[in-house]
């Protein structure tokens, strides 16, 4: 992503333009666009929570 953002900003992100697409009055000629967008947001939370998930995991072996 260009701008690095925390994965709680990703997923206020990704809900608004979720919120925007499945709108009923959405014009479907910029929906192709804004779907692309969501999808790189899916992609970098999944990549967040993967990250967090290893470091827990690694937490925990530790223990």
């Amino acid at each position: 992503m260009a701008e690095e953002l925390t994965y709680k900003e990703a997923l206020e992100k990704l809900e608004a333009l979720v919120d925007v697409i499945e709108s009923p009055d959405h014009p479907l000629d910029t929906i192709q666009a804004e779907v692309a967008e969501a999808m790189k947001l899916v992609e970098y939370c999944r990549k967040c929570l993967a990250g967090t998930e290893k470091e827990l995991m690694e937490m925990i072996d530790k223990q």
